[in-house]
């Protein structure tokens, strides 16, 4: 083999989980829909979480966003950020920026706020919405099995799919 190229992709960040039963990690929410009850937890305000929130909020569900920055969304689509912070301002969402998960209990999600003090985020389903993590371990093993090798896509960092496109359009243009 002359030639590799590696888009490995990503896996979901998590978070110490010490009730199953109520935690539901967002690239699993339609797998385990019926774990999730009325009183919802968000951990994560990136572009899956407020997406998720805004979802559940519209179902019905009483909905908390926890976000440890202090905007939500930053990374988000410059066209696409303006209209979901509006949908999220004028929907039921109680939105905690600042605040960064602890631990998972019972009665929801402790936290601490910006001055460094706990705060329970009520809630019996949490769904973590923490972010994706490069696949570095599955690219290391395969990085020295051709003399050409190019990493693609969220392999190399975890990214969007335009960054994606042109990593692999111009390792194509590299052949």
């Amino acid at each position: 083999m002359d030639l590799l190229h590696i888009s490995a992709g990503t896996y979901q960040r998590g978070f110490s989980v010490t009730h199953p039963s109520m935690f539901v990690p967002v690239n699993d929410y339609y797998l385990e829909k019926e774990k999730v009850t009325e009183q919802v937890v968000v951990l994560g305000g990136g572009l899956a979480g407020c997406e998720i929130a805004l979802h559940l909020s519209r179902e019905g569900k009483e909905v908390q966003l926890v976000e440890m920055r202090t905007e939500l969304a930053p990374d988000a689509n410059i066209r696409h950020r303006p209209i979901l912070l509006k949908e999220i301002e004028t929907s039921k969402i109680r939105v905690h920026t600042g605040y960064k998960g602890l631990r998972v209990t019972e009665e929801g999600v402790v936290c601490a706020d910006a001055n460094g003090e706990e705060q329970l985020v009520p809630g019996t389903t949490v769904i973590c919405a923490l972010g994706q993590q490069a696949r570095r371990k599955d690219v290391e093993e395969l990085i020295d099995s051709a003399p050409y090798v190019a990493q693609i896509g969220d392999c190399v960092s975890a990214s969007t799919i335009t960054a994606a496109i042109y990593q692999g359009y111009h390792a194509a243009l590299d052949i």
